[in-house]
């Protein structure tokens, strides 16, 4: 793994419960391992706390790859201190992203705007301190609980009662309905926020499964539907963050008229500037996914028979 996505060692005809035991295992080793940077040293990188996120939502993907041959108790506890730390790392790195892009913003630049980027700064690092302080407190309160599953839970994956037996096998019915559901979102053609967002979740699924079942496929195969996967995470994203910071600044803006009227007039160039931005920024990533929606219709329907082949028989 030497990426944090990619796996050595995998092979189709791989007994499901060996695979679980290699990628549980790796996963597992990453949440550890940024949980610990994120809580003891959460400001000396923000990458920390953004790889501790992502950590767990590919070790939430790899349980749900793997349910079928875990015990069901510690499966249920695992994806709770998963679900825990992900929620506060979120709320951590959500804060680093808008404190990150304050300097670049182009409508903060200009001296009418210094006292919106000042007091946007400040309140941003407050509230990242808070949240830093429920990182802390979801560290405290599953860390050692996770840690223990870490190490217990990869071992104890066994063959699966009922279902695939090998890798090849779990990959061609998982990452076939997963892949049908992700195209037939895509068909549906999304235009409002919440449908572009659910999409966005149905993406990560898709490209954090493919990564744990890519030598399964060819290799054309996925070196065409990944990065189109992520590319769309990627817009999609934008989208999102433009959506929720044109929100947070509407009610941080709502919140300042109301209780400090007399400072809003030296507040408002720049965030109804800001604002403005975060809204062309939204057009902007939402015109760079109708564009990516007509490519990905192109190359979903010239590797129909890929995929099927892919994603309905195991390979050889």
């Amino acid at each position: 793994m030497a990426d944090g996505k990619w796996f050595t060692g995998l092979t189709p005809d791989m007994p499901v419960h060996a695979a679980a035991r290699l990628i549980l295992g790796e996963r597992f080793a990453t949440v550890r391992q940024y949980l610990a940077l994120a809580v003891e040293k959460p400001f000396e990188d923000p990458e920390y706390v953004h790889q501790l996120r992502v950590g767990t939502r590919r070790a939430t993907a790899a349980l749900r790859v793997f349910s079928g041959c875990l015990p069901r108790k510690c499966l249920k506890n695992t994806r709770r201190c998963l679900r825990t730390i992900r929620r506060a790392a979120g709320d951590a790195r959500d804060w680093d992203v808008f404190l990150l892009n304050l300097p670049a913003a182009k409508p903060l630049s200009a001296a009418a705007a210094r006292p919106a980027l000042d007091f946007l700064t400040g309140y941003a690092l407050g509230q990242r301190s808070a949240a830093q302080g429920r990182l802390n407190d979801a560290a405290a309160s599953e860390g050692a609980e996770f840690n223990r599953y870490a190490e217990e839970l990869p071992a104890r994956s066994a063959t699966p009662a009922a279902g695939p037996p090998d890798l090849g096998s779990l990959a061609a019915v998982q990452f076939g309905q997963l892949l049908r559901t992700f195209d037939d979102a895509v068909r549906a053609d999304p235009s409002d926020a919440a449908r572009l967002h659910q999409l966005r979740i149905l993406g990560k699924r898709t490209r954090y499964a493919l990564e744990i079942f890519a030598p399964c496929f060819p290799v054309a195969f996925t070196d065409t539907v990944y990065p189109a996967v992520e590319q769309a995470q990627e817009l999609l994203g934008q989208i999102q963050d433009a959506v929720v910071g044109r929100e947070r600044l509407t009610g941080i803006r709502d919140r300042v008229r109301a209780t400090t009227p007399a400072e809003w007039s030296r507040l408002k160039p720049g965030f109804e500037g800001l604002i403005r931005q975060l809204r062309a920024r939204q057009n902007a990533a939402t015109r760079g996914f109708r564009t990516w929606r007509a490519n990905w219709l192109k190359l979903v329907d010239g590797l129909k028979i890929e995929i099927v082949a892919a994603t309905v028989s195991s390979p050889a």
